[in-house]
């Protein structure tokens, strides 16, 4: 992240990190909610600096009890 910006090779690699956690749900899962929830909580990690892929992936899979 360069002032205060991600950099593409980072979006790429958060794109993936989506992809796969949205893909890894059951269909009836795939919600609008539940994809912005995942989103949200891998770029809020992200943000935090951290570009480990297996961290992100854990980051994503967080259980949210309002999750729809």
């Amino acid at each position: 992240m360069v002032d205060g910006l991600f950099q593409p090779e980072e979006l790429r690699l958060f794109s993936y990190i989506f992809d796969e956690a949205v893909n890894n749900l059951p269909a009836h899962m795939r919600t609008p909610v539940n994809r912005a929830r995942i989103a949200k909580q891998i770029l809020d990690r992200a943000a935090t600096g951290e570009r480990d892929p297996m961290e992100l992936r854990i980051a994503a899979a967080i259980n949210d009890e309002r999750a729809a």
